[in-house]
């Protein structure tokens, strides 16, 4: 499985004043993206979200690339997501955000492993790594 694809409906809220969809916006459909691909409720991939978790995921780094102005629209986008590098306490998810068959974001969230009660790294352990790389492209 290199990739998941994930639909993206937009709200109004998100355009800006040229009636494009603003890069706040789009960061927030990144986040969209990542819950619904690591945290669905069938079998959740990562830790729970929750401030009482054992281990936080926390986003490290965040890259964005506009290529293309992706107008409002009723229908969804399309989110493709991948795993693109899994290290010793972080991992890398890889976003392009497709809109009528165009990619028009290129994105890539570095995500960290703390725990929850001191906010130091946590390695990411064998079974955890298995299943991240499973997204690998």
């Amino acid at each position: 499985m290199p990739a998941v694809t994930v639909p993206l409906h937009l709200r109004w809220s998100d355009l800006d004043a040229y009636g494009h969809v603003n890069n706040v916006a789009i960061v927030g459909l990144l986040e969209q993206a990542r819950v619904y691909a690591f945290w669905n409720d069938e079998d959740p991939i990562l830790p729970p979200l929750t401030s009482v978790s054992d281990v936080w995921v926390l986003v490290a780094d965040i890259h964005v690339k506009y290529r293309n102005v992706i107008d409002h629209r009723t229908e969804a986008i399309h989110a493709e997501v991948s795993v693109t590098k899994c290290a010793g306490a972080s991992f890398e998810i890889g976003y392009q955000l497709i809109v009528d068959g165009e990619e028009c974001v290129t994105a890539s969230t570095t995500l960290g492993l703390v725990d929850g009660a001191t906010g130091r790294p946590t390695r990411i352990g064998p079974q955890l790594r298995a299943r991240l790389l499973a997204f690998a492209p």
